[in-house]
């Protein structure tokens, strides 16, 4: 009879409580614990810029010898560092940062000595070590000239994500935009991004398999 009883209490449903046809509550999965991040700088002047990201926020900072975009992850893996663009090492420019399905992104806009319209304007790359800045105006043209006053070339590349790599693909500049197509010096630059040498000569991409980043890119 022992083994009977055994035999039966193996068998009997584990979905039942003692009481007859009241369904036993089902286990539910823990619920995962968020990633543990540290504190922006308290001093906004630390950071050149702060953006969110995934798992936590970045920072752009100045080391003193390279700009420095750290994670604000505790157990981040060392913070890919380079030095500005080269506008940008002889007067301040302006970084805004955001997060893609590609990874972080900088923008650096070099400001103009003769109006408030840009110089010239960067993306910054992160690499597994270093901080890469591409330029996204070169090859667009000539500066085009509205009102007395040069606002920059009539294309520039914009950053999209094909898949999960970044691509740069010409667009039209809304400030300085004639309706013309992009000129060849540009298109020549388009393409998907070498993840570990963003200058390297970029590989053919089909537009209609991307999306844009969402970066005001002047």
């Amino acid at each position: 009879m022992v083994l009977v009883g055994l035999g039966l209490a193996a068998c009997s449903p584990p979905s039942t409580t003692q009481e007859e046809g009241k369904a036993a509550p089902r286990a539910v999965a823990p619920t995962p614990t968020p990633a543990a991040c540290q504190e922006p700088s308290p001093d906004a002047s630390q950071a050149w810029a702060s953006f969110p990201g995934q798992p936590c926020g970045y920072e752009l900072q100045d080391d003193g010898d390279a700009l420095v975009l750290r994670s604000l992850t505790r157990e981040a893996s060392p913070a890919p560092r380079g030095e500005p663009p080269p506008p940008c090492r002889e007067r301040s420019c302006l970084y805004e940062g955001t997060w893609s399905d590609a990874g972080p992104l900088v923008l650096a806009v070099a400001p103009s000595g003769e109006s408030e319209m840009p110089a010239s304007v960067w993306l910054g790359v992160a690499t597994d070590a270093e901080l890469v800045f591409v330029d996204l105006w070169d090859g667009g043209g000539d500066s085009v000239v509205t009102d007395y006053t040069r606002v920059g070339p009539s294309h520039a590349l914009a950053p999209f994500v094909c898949g999960e790599r970044l691509a740069l693909l010409s667009v039209e500049r809304p400030e300085a935009g004639r309706g013309e197509p992009p000129p060849e010096s540009l298109r020549a630059r388009e393409g998907l991004l070498d993840p570990q040498d963003p200058l390297a000569p970029p590989t053919p991409v089909a537009r209609d398999e991307c999306r844009a980043v969402t970066l005001p890119v002047p």
